[in-house]
């Protein structure tokens, strides 16, 4: 490998391991917060940081995976949000061990659902992920673009939705044992592709009608 493409890898795995850390503090918030709605919207917090500080979020890129001008290496990205989440979670789970129990009752709940609903409910958290991060490129520094972070964010964690980053918090924060653990992988592997899914799909939606419109102004 040559130096370029060396520093191309760690920069892309540095920046995806501060989204990690970023997504992991959210997590945090959210198992802090005994009122659901105040801690779904300061959750957001999370996703505010990836997107102000240009770090690399997996549910932010993979619905850039197919762009021509955009192709991101998501699996260097995914390893380094795992390392970020561990990072925070771990020492802060060391910190506050009341947050162990919380975290296993959310993820025992998690883990006793049927892989299909999961799959469903990652790739809806795909769709509105891919819409928070293409709002927020679009108008970068305005208001609208910070509100449509909140937003999604917020909707997402209503509707149950699942988001793998967040779930890999929630599992460091939750898992007791190898059974667990191995649970927690195979959840957080149907998770990513259904986030990818949703992602790529409503990047494909939004892509195909630009343009048809494109064609039609010609």
């Amino acid at each position: 490998m040559d130096d370029k493409k060396s520093v191309g890898l760690l920069t892309n795995l540095v920046k995806s391991v501060g989204a990690g850390m970023a997504i992991g503090i959210g997590a945090v918030i959210f198992l802090s917060t005994e009122n659901k709605v105040a801690g779904a919207i300061l959750f957001s917090v999370g996703l505010f940081l990836v997107c102000s500080f240009g770090l690399f979020l997996f549910t932010g890129k993979i619905g850039y995976v197919l762009s021509n001008r955009n192709k991101p290496n998501c699996a260097v990205i995914w390893f380094g949000n795992l390392l970020g989440s561990l990072l925070i979670s771990a020492p802060v789970r060391f910190a506050r061990p009341e947050l162990h129990e919380t975290a296993l009752k959310m993820v025992g709940a998690k883990l006793e659902k049927n892989l299909l609903a999961v799959l469903f409910l990652a790739f809806f958290c795909g769709v509105l992920m891919y819409a928070a991060v293409e709002n927020f490129r679009r108008h970068p520094g305005e208001v609208s673009g910070v509100f449509g972070v909140v937003m999604c964010v917020t909707a997402f964690i209503l509707c149950g939705f699942e988001h793998s980053i967040a779930d890999m918090s929630y599992c460091i924060f939750a898992v007791d044992s190898a059974a667990t653990a191995g649970k927690s992988l195979l959840f957080l592997l149907v998770v990513t592709v259904g986030n990818s899914l949703g992602a790529l799909a409503l990047r494909g939606i939004t892509e195909f009608g630009a343009q048809k419109l494109r064609e039609k102004n010609k």
